[in-house]
């Protein structure tokens, strides 16, 4: 019975909730969960002298107390905590202890007749005592750190709800050009961003369709850098509201983003305007652009060297125009997307990427943003947000 119970519990141990609870807290945050589980089942001792008749002696009643309470702590944060070692532990305790119990125990006198009144009495007392100190554990550890570990993770989760809005797939048409994104986090909160922004048209005529689109990828991880992307896409977006040179505008959210994040935090950023008849583009410490004309057999590389944004409080940054053909493909990656290590530790590099860019740049985009994907998958675990933005004009 008493094996039966400690796999029970081991196997309820191992559902995936509370085993990030347990792996996420500090063994010195454990504690009170700790005693719980021990005093919960260290009411297996008393309850098998209570089988028993009460004729156990009472050093071997402490002895199954203890050695119940200790073999279910290490089934429990064995599994909890992916510690395989106190799982074997645990395994060759409860092997080791018939044999270890028979060898000590035997000979020892046995409780008298007289005295099993008295004993059942001391067993139900000690249950009693036990349960109630496990219960009380178990509302500590419930009420404090468990609590606060729960708030947390409501925290997140509602930050990770905010980045799915500030960052939807892209999917549209802006007059002659088609657009195809997404951004894929490492974890709850990513820290890159892709857009595609339609501008407003210039008086009197309103002119021809104009947009800006960009990735973004902000230093580190979590929801810090997810923060500063929601200041940038929101800094960047009032920004566009007012034309002018590239240039201009990376200066602008520089000074803006400067003051407003942790010393050790930049925005890298790959942008691309398009206002009739020249395209405007401008790299800041990013992968460079790709393009794949219409028909050709490689793919260019197209940057301007410079920093990230944020990085110094004043920079002058800088601007380049390039042309863009009919038919021609234009992508813009982040690092998580190159940055895969395979099992051999050989990164999948932004070659690969440009091999499928050519070989598909004739496919729908999604198509092609899905293969980049599939591929990065395919070479080793994501480490890193991955986000890609294709632009192909028709």
């Amino acid at each position: 019975m008493r094996e039966r119970l400690f796999r029970g519990f081991a196997d309820f141990a191992s559902r995936k909730p509370l085993r990030d609870l347990v792996s996420a807290l500090s063994l010195r945050e454990l504690l009170p969960l700790a005693i719980a589980i021990f005093s919960l089942f260290a009411v297996l001792g008393t309850m098998t002298d209570v089988i028993g008749g009460a004729r156990m002696p009472r050093a071997q009643v402490v002895a199954t107390c203890v050695f119940s309470g200790t073999i279910a702590l290490f089934y429990a944060f064995g599994s909890l905590r992916r510690r395989w070692l106190w799982l074997a532990a645990a395994i060759a305790l409860q092997l080791a202890w018939g044999p270890f119990s028979a060898r000590v125990f035997t000979g020892m006198p046995p409780v008298s007749p007289a005295e099993v009144t008295a004993r059942l009495r001391s067993d139900a007392l000690s249950t009693l005592l036990l349960m109630a100190v496990s219960y009380a554990c178990f509302l500590w550890f419930m009420n404090g750190t468990a609590a606060r570990y729960l708030r947390a993770r409501a925290e997140i989760e509602l930050a990770r709800q905010i980045h799915q809005v500030l960052v939807p797939a892209v999917s549209m048409t802006i007059g002659e050009f088609e657009f195809a994104g997404f951004s894929v986090p490492s974890g709850e909160v990513g820290g890159d961003l892709v857009d595609v922004v339609p501008l407003p048209r210039l008086p009197p005529s309103g002119g021809p369709d104009a947009w800006f689109g960009y990735v973004a990828d902000v230093s580190g991880h979590g929801v810090s850098s997810g923060v500063v992307m929601g200041m940038f896409k929101s800094a960047l977006r009032m920004r566009l509201l007012h034309r002018g040179p590239l240039a201009v505008l990376l200066a602008d959210l520089n000074r803006v983003l400067f003051p407003l994040k942790s010393g050790s935090m930049f925005v890298t950023l790959s942008c691309v305007r398009w206002e009739e008849p020249s395209l405007e583009y401008a790299v800041a410490g990013h992968l460079p652009i790709l393009r794949v004309r219409h028909g050709a057999r490689e793919a260019e590389e197209m940057t301007t060297p410079q920093i990230p944004i944020a990085m110094f409080e004043e920079y002058p940054f800088t601007s380049a125009a390039l042309t863009c053909e009919r038919g021609d493909l234009l992508a813009l990656i982040t690092d998580g997307l190159t940055e895969v290590f395979d099992v051999r530790d050989v990164e999948l590099g932004i070659e690969r990427v440009k091999q499928i860019l050519v070989a598909s740049a004739a496919r729908p985009l999604r198509e092609i943003a899905d293969e980049i994907v599939a591929a990065a998958r395919a070479h080793g675990r994501q480490i890193d947000d991955q986000t890609l933005l294709l632009i192909r004009r028709r």
